[in-house]
């Protein structure tokens, strides 16, 4: 009996020890995990779950998924897309074309809910055209139709059995049953997440039958606990742009206890200039701020070595964003000039005025955000050297978010959405209120200007030809010449994880977080 009970222990032992786990300290749980859902759903977890016609691989190029080819048709108002055959959902459900009808019908059903996504409002239709092939009808041509597809949300697919009669994901929430590498098995809210592998995952040998069988996740909030749990092995890694402040960042980085990886840039933080003040109306004061603007040094103050200075508003990596476009320098004796040729004349306090005010505009900033409060007050002493006066007010996140989409502002920060938004959907939104670019252009006499050439770029069918890159490069410019975007670094996905663990590539896209291809 004792030796069959050895035996016992063994086996049970040996089934525990062969499963690999890994263990990631985030600051949320992954939440109900909708496809289409957005407040309460984390963009990393999703993207475990869920896939969808197509994705883009680490550079941001769009590359198939559960599309393995696809064709544009009718004047670029169809496309045509041959889908992968062998496909599971992770209860055994298959993936054909009568799964994706049913998932883009309800996004048509609720596109007010994604009114964000240009897209959304141009589907007309889905049509089968066989169990392996579909076709996507817009209501008239849009050029960023596969990057929308490529997103997590709200284009990707649950299993069809999930989806209610009435086609509404928004007030039903489906279990999280998906085509992807990993099922979410289990949620301790404000403790932990687990995922398993998927046993049906169609892509498994391409990474040798992925090593980690399960991936838990431990919400640990404050950055410094999660770097203490690093050390104390309670957990494997921390990755993401915002879970790792960039002073944590770079003591690790120095101190060689763990390994660090930095992607390339990811999307860029600018400082933004609204016209709807009555000084910022003048272009030749939003052109004297960018000139007063010493990039280096404050990058190298605020991010050490471990960001770059963003000379234009979209990273050279992004499509159609490599142009020629002479970026404005530090320039303080240019900028004093600027200011002296809009009428502006400086007092004995240092200052300028014009028609006996003072030149004082201010800043808001999210207050609890270290690295804002950092570029702030750096920001109003490198404006005071000219004789601007800037007035910082730290605030409240949600009523940052408030005041900055409704245009309640001088000066804000303001990130740029990352890949696959950029370039196409985010100057697409410039058209939308509810957008900070909305509320920075409705109140310039070019904004019609703007518009028409976002048109143009938006409905243009001739996506591989020169012209179409050219008319994007134009309208580039265009919106750099208004300086109401000052662009000052571009940000960086961050990832610190034990000396064991390999396989990491940090992606321009922060919200993917391959752990399929992790292994120890």
């Amino acid at each position: 009996m004792y030796f069959r009970a050895v035996l016992l222990f063994a086996f049970i032992f040996s089934f525990v020890w062969a499963q690999n786990t890994l263990k990631i300290a985030t600051s949320s749980n992954a939440g109900v995990m909708n496809p289409q859902g957005y407040a309460r759903n984390q963009m990393w977890a999703q993207n475990m779950i869920y896939e969808g016609l197509v994705k883009t691989d680490y550079d941001g190029r769009i590359i198939p998924s559960l599309a393995v080819s696809w064709k544009v048709e009718n004047d670029a108002k169809t496309y045509v897309f041959k889908l992968r055959e062998g496909v599971k959902f992770s209860n055994g459900e298959e993936f054909n074309a009568y799964a994706v009808k049913k998932n883009l019908d309800s996004v048509i059903k609720n596109a007010k809910r994604h009114s964000w996504s240009a897209l959304s409002s141009k589907l007309k239709s889905v049509e089968i055209r066989d169990n392996f092939t579909i076709a996507i009808i817009l209501k008239s041509p849009y050029s960023a139709t596969l990057e929308e597809l490529s997103l997590i949300r709200p284009y990707r697919f649950v299993a069809p059995s999930e989806i209610p009669e009435d086609l509404d994901l928004i007030k039903f929430n489906p279990k999280p049953i998906g085509t992807g590498p990993y099922m979410l098995t289990k949620s301790v809210l404000g403790v932990s997440d687990s995922f398993e592998k998927n046993p049906y995952y169609w892509n498994k040998d391409k990474y040798n039958g992925i090593y980690f069988d399960t991936i838990e996740t431990k919400i640990i909030i404050e950055p410094n606990a999660k770097l203490m749990a690093l050390k104390t092995k309670q957990v494997d890694m921390i990755y993401g742009l915002d879970e790792i402040p960039i002073e944590i960042f770079s003591k690790v980085a120095q101190s060689g206890e763990f390994n660090t990886y930095l992607s390339e840039p990811t999307s860029t933080t600018s400082l933004v200039l609204n016209p709807n003040n009555t000084f910022l109306k003048d272009k030749n004061l939003r052109q004297a701020i960018a000139q007063a603007i010493n990039k280096q040094a404050l990058v190298k103050a605020v991010y050490d070595e471990y960001q770059e200075v963003a000379p234009l508003l979209f990273a050279p990596n992004r499509p159609y964003a490599d142009i020629s476009y002479q970026a404005l320098e530090f320039d303080i004796a240019d900028s004093i000039k600027l200011l002296e040729s809009s009428g502006f004349t400086k007092e004995k306090d240092g200052f300028f005025y014009k028609d006996s005010k003072k030149l004082q505009l201010e800043l808001i900033y999210i207050g609890n955000n270290s690295s804002q409060k950092a570029m702030s007050e750096i920001l109003q002493e490198q404006l005071k050297n000219i004789g601007i006066f800037l007035k910082l007010a730290p605030t409240e996140a949600t009523i940052y978010k408030n005041k900055t989409t409704t245009g309640a502002f001088d000066m804000c920060f303001e990130g740029t959405w990352g890949t696959p938004y950029e370039p196409l959907m985010m100057l697409y939104s410039f058209k939308h209120y509810g957008h900070v670019g909305y509320a920075v252009l409705e109140n310039l006499s070019q904004k019609e200007q703007i518009y028409k050439a976002i048109d143009s770029v938006v409905l243009d069918t001739s996506l591989s030809a020169p012209t179409f890159a050219q008319k994007v490069a134009k309208l580039l410019a265009e919106v750099y010449d208004l300086n109401i975007y000052i662009p000052l670094t571009y940000q960086k996905n961050k990832a610190i994880s034990i000396k064991e663990l390999k396989g990491i590539k940090a992606g321009i896209n922060p919200a993917e977080i391959n752990f399929w291809e992790f292994y120890k």
